[in-house]
């Protein structure tokens, strides 16, 4: 799914739900989310992650939230390694570049969603992220979610 700054968004959501390609004018910056995921919860739980790529061609910007009807919050998280022991923790936002695309994945970085409603593997839900540009205006993209069976 593509979409420009500053976002002309009748023509760009129609085209996005073709499949089409959205045409861009130079100096546009277009941001593309791809493989866009949330791992079903475990009966009886309402705590998961997700995750997705996202890449940018033209200026930098940074994920700096999400959002998701099937889940009453959801937090940017890092993951690593300490002492053997994991360790996950909230950040603010993720930066996107034309030379560092944004992988959230399992075992990785990724997003925590708190609140889960029910969900099944095999649906897809609606997540809309949010992202800032240089000049500090705020862009919002909107992707289906495959809502995938937990790693067994």
């Amino acid at each position: 799914m593509r979409f420009l700054t500053p976002l002309i968004l009748p023509t760009i959501l129609f085209m996005a739900a073709c499949g089409a390609a959205a045409p861009t004018a130079e100096g546009e910056t277009v941001i593309e989310v791809s493989g866009a995921f949330i791992v079903e919860p475990p009966a009886g739980r309402d705590l998961t992650g997700g995750g997705l790529t996202v890449s940018v061609q033209g200026e930098p910007v940074t994920l700096i939230g999400a959002t998701t009807a099937a889940a009453r919050k959801v937090e940017l998280h890092t993951m690593s390694m300490d002492g053997g022991m994991m360790q996950m923790r909230q950040v603010e936002s993720f930066p996107v570049t034309e030379a560092a695309p944004l992988v959230l994945e399992r075992g990785g970085n990724h997003l925590m969603l708190f609140g889960v409603g029910p969900i099944e593997s095999g649906s897809s839900v609606d997540v809309i992220l949010t992202f800032t540009d240089e000049s500090g205006s705020e862009i919002e993209v909107t992707t289906a979610a495959e809502i995938v069976p937990p790693a067994g």
